[in-house]
């Protein structure tokens, strides 16, 4: 009987602990996100379905993300949190080739693949892009990137 009423009162104690670390140390996100947008056109038409990417100078930084829609225009997700931190940036971006889809059976399977990069890899790999991005505390809007 000692021993369940010891691990009773341990449980709760126990819980208090763990919610205390969290708060303290940050189970969430301290740094403040700035609502973003921005463009991308290929030779003067929207990139509809590019995949943009904004990657930190910050070792394992959140890499803010979004996808091109049929205007051009895309918005900025930090994981499942709108927007982007202020920093300097490296900008990747891959265009999946939008009539080589995959079959219902590829997707069903797992093993689908994106169409080709009609942009053929030349913005894909973060260390050969030629394009960044400086993102301040007031940045709104991202200026355009015309490829």
């Amino acid at each position: 009987r000692a021993q369940l009423l010891t691990a009773g009162v341990r449980a709760p104690a126990l819980l208090s602990m763990v919610l205390l670390v969290c708060t303290w140390v940050g189970c969430g996100s301290s740094v403040s996100l700035v609502p973003a947008t921005g463009s991308v056109t290929v030779k003067g038409k929207p990139a509809a379905g590019a995949n943009i990417l904004f990657h930190s100078q910050i070792a394992d930084a959140v890499t803010p993300s979004g996808v091109v829609g049929a205007d051009g225009t895309f918005k900025l997700m930090s994981g499942l949190d709108p927007g982007i931190a202020p920093g300097k940036y490296k900008v990747t971006i891959v265009w999946p080739d939008p009539s080589k889809k995959p079959t219902d059976v590829q997707i069903m399977m797992g093993t689908a693949e994106p169409g080709p990069d009609m942009l053929k890899g030349k913005y894909a790999a973060k260390a050969n892009t030629p394009l960044t991005a400086d993102i301040t505390s007031s940045t709104t809007t991202i200026p355009a990137f015309e490829l």
